[in-house]
């Protein structure tokens, strides 16, 4: 891969960002519901709440991050030989 492809495909990215930003954006900025809780005074949160809504965050945060990271590997990394007795049985024993 040389320089112009892969600066060709991160402007790809960030122009198929950009519309889907702009397509989706609007419709989740107002949401036409109410949440539960006060999302602007955390301080009104139990901390319950507060662990729960952080530990989301963080599983969210690491499902994008393991996505992001497995995009890049196109070939599964070389291993040894394949050792499943289906595929290499073993030698026949000699009476």
């Amino acid at each position: 891969m040389t320089l112009s492809d892969s600066s060709g495909s991160l402007l790809r990215a960030v122009v198929a960002g950009a519309i889907a930003n702009a397509g989706v954006g609007p419709a989740l900025a107002a949401p036409s519901f109410t949440l539960p809780f006060d999302i602007t005074d955390i301080t009104t949160l139990p901390a319950r709440d507060i662990l729960l809504w952080a530990s989301v965050a963080l599983l969210v945060a690491a499902l994008i991050a393991k996505v992001i990271r497995d995009r890049y590997r196109r070939q599964p990394p070389p291993q040894g030989p394949d050792l499943r007795w289906r595929k290499n049985p073993p030698p026949s024993p000699q009476p």
